[in-house]
């Protein structure tokens, strides 16, 4: 059976309806998954630019320093926060850090730890880049009306719930053509 409806066509109602469902993805589901994707590419992309060549930033770090400036000052309560793995906190903050935008240092009350603070040249750099993001997405977020706020809120409470769903089992590797055993080697 061939699938054949674009994503566009999801966004309306009757097309949602009308489309052929998957048992493993209904059109419900890949109508959400897709336009969340489209409002992501569509914000982003242009965010990501501007950020660039306004402040040479791009979205992970600016993401990150907002995150330190409220509060998150180790990596890895950072990774938890932004669901990323701590290599990938590591690498973001080590660019904010060689850039003067953040500094490194060992927590007070525990050698183990690093804690990380804003310095008042990223915090001037987060401002400057909140004003740029502020002006690429509040256009399409004023779109939206009252409705942004709520919209946000329930974005907020899908990613935490989507967080906290079991792991998928892992895929039996021994049934894959590409996985070779030992067994599999000497025959």
């Amino acid at each position: 059976m061939h699938f054949a409806i674009t994503h566009r066509e999801l966004w309306q109602s009757d097309a949602v309806a009308e489309a052929p469902s998957s048992p493993t993805l209904p059109a419900a589901e890949l109508a959400f998954l897709t336009a969340l994707w489209d409002a992501w590419q569509a914000l982003t992309a242009r965010g990501e630019a501007e950020l660039r060549a306004r402040h040479d930033l791009d979205l992970r770090s600016f993401i990150a320093l907002a995150y330190v400036q409220g509060g998150a000052d180790q990596p890895a309560q950072l990774a938890r926060d932004l669901g990323v793995p701590r290599y990938e906190v590591s690498r973001v903050l080590h660019a904010l850090e060689a850039r003067g935008a953040v500094t490194r240092g060992q927590a007070p009350t525990d050698a183990r730890r690093v804690t990380v603070t804003v310095t008042p040249g990223g915090a001037a750099l987060w401002q400057e880049a909140l004003a740029t993001v502020r002006a690429v997405t509040g256009p399409a977020l004023a779109s939206l009306g009252p409705q942004a706020e709520q919209l946000t809120r329930d974005l907020h409470v899908l990613a935490q719930a989507a967080r906290s769903l079991p792991a998928p089992p892992e895929p039996d590797q021994s049934a894959s053509p590409l996985c070779t055993s030992p067994t599999q080697e000497s025959e």
